[in-house]
């Protein structure tokens, strides 16, 4: 695969590992590592008062015989207004882990579908002197032009400095994270992928390869 500079010139050329962008598998994984990604994301802080937690009096509302009314132990009831609520969500953990195999082989299948479309890029290693957004937009456009409405590009870096950050945080459809961190779900939902030089040297490390 070609190494880009900034200005869009080739570089060098690089072989990708067949491992992480050439492998093959059941598609229906990317669905359980997306799942999981989600489930996790979850804060599980939803709740709801029952008839015992609500403000209120404990009075019965009128007498249980003689008024031709049906009978009442509580305005606290879920079925008066200001009442409890019956079967309510209450504070749970939605988190679970996929084993590792499973994890790893979802996220080289995604790459691998990303690299068979010629939507992974490799760039050199560039660093902004300010926090120039108008500076960064132009060496993203430069690699991955043309940019179709409503893809988004995950610049993949060593380390995101402080001002590959802030000049990133305008631009919806650009995201920046460290390498090391990717995982099938980022992949899954940024259409087209740049990695720095640097960048794809610590996925591979952290990756193992």
């Amino acid at each position: 695969m070609e190494v880009l500079t900034i200005s869009g010139e080739v570089k060098k050329q690089v072989e990708l590992p067949s491992e992480w962008f050439n492998r093959s598998g059941p598609k229906s994984l990317l669905w359980e590592a997306a799942r999981c990604y989600l489930a996790n994301q979850r804060q599980g802080t939803a709740k709801t008062k029952t008839r015992g937690e609500v403000s209120g009096t404990g009075k019965k509302p009128w007498p249980q015989k003689h008024t031709g009314r049906a009978r009442h132990g509580s305005r606290r009831s879920p079925i008066w207004r200001g009442g409890g609520i019956a079967w309510g969500p209450k504070p749970r953990d939605y988190s679970y882990e996929l084993p590792k195999k499973v994890r790893r082989q979802a996220l080289a299948l995604a790459l691998t579908t990303r690299a068979k479309a010629n939507n992974i890029k490799i760039i050199e290693d560039f660093e902004l002197g300010e926090p120039k957004t108008r500076e960064l937009v132009k060496i993203i456009e430069k690699i991955v032009a043309p940019l179709e409405k409503g893809e988004k590009v995950l610049l993949l870096v060593d380390k995101a400095s402080d001002n590959l950050l802030r000049a990133s945080k305008n631009v919806s459809w650009l995201d920046v994270m460290p390498a090391a961190q990717l995982n099938s779900y980022q992949v899954i939902t940024h259409q087209r992928l740049i990695f720095t030089e640097k960048g794809l040297d610590s996925f591979l490390v952290a990756m193992g390869s």
